[in-house]
């Protein structure tokens, strides 16, 4: 319905931004960091209920399918998954669940052991729809630097599983491909 809303952040709260465009100030509920004045892409997910429409925004489309993938686990509510994303980034966290580190989980403010474990039960295994942009561009770094596509895939899955953050993620995968090598 909405992917994205581009637009200049006017104010934040703890949990929320007020994000302006085209003359209207959109209320964005977040668990991402953002900072005032800036201009930004949020990408987001909409909540419609009986009295009332609420946006939820994120930085990435990874995170945003972390949330709504978060949201299927039985007793796991946005709060949660907020406090679960404000906490950890995306790839710490598929670290975690593929880890089984309910400890790591339990860290989280309003998670307890059984919600850990239920979030690592059910989410294991499951979190592939990681075909994420930033494995794609890292994939096509390696490859253009000469690297064989199938090992580039795989280091390039195990570096965004440690940070979603493009330039880390593709120096881990260099040094993963040159310790093989």
């Amino acid at each position: 319905m909405l992917e994205y809303i581009k637009g200049r952040v006017i104010s934040k709260g703890e949990d929320h931004i007020i994000l302006e465009r085209g003359g209207f100030g959109f209320r964005v509920l977040t668990p991402s960091v953002f900072d005032e004045k800036d201009e930004v892409k949020v990408f987001t997910r909409i909540s419609i209920k009986e009295d009332e429409i609420i946006v939820y925004g994120f930085r990435t489309v990874e995170e945003r399918d972390l949330f709504d993938k978060l949201l299927t686990v039985s007793g796991v509510g946005v709060k949660h998954a907020f406090s679960i994303l404000k906490r950890y980034s995306v790839g710490e966290l598929l670290k975690i669940i593929e880890e089984g580190d309910v400890e790591a989980l339990t860290d989280v403010q309003g998670v307890g052991k059984k919600t850990a474990q239920r979030i690592i039960l059910e989410l294991k295994g499951k979190l592939d729809f990681v075909s994420l942009e930033i494995i794609d561009d890292i994939v096509d770094a390696l490859v253009n630097l000469g690297f064989e596509k199938k090992s580039s895939v795989k280091a390039a899955r195990e570096a965004v599983r440690e940070s979603s953050d493009l330039q880390t993620a593709l120096k881990k995968a260099l040094q993963k491909l040159s310790e093989k090598g």
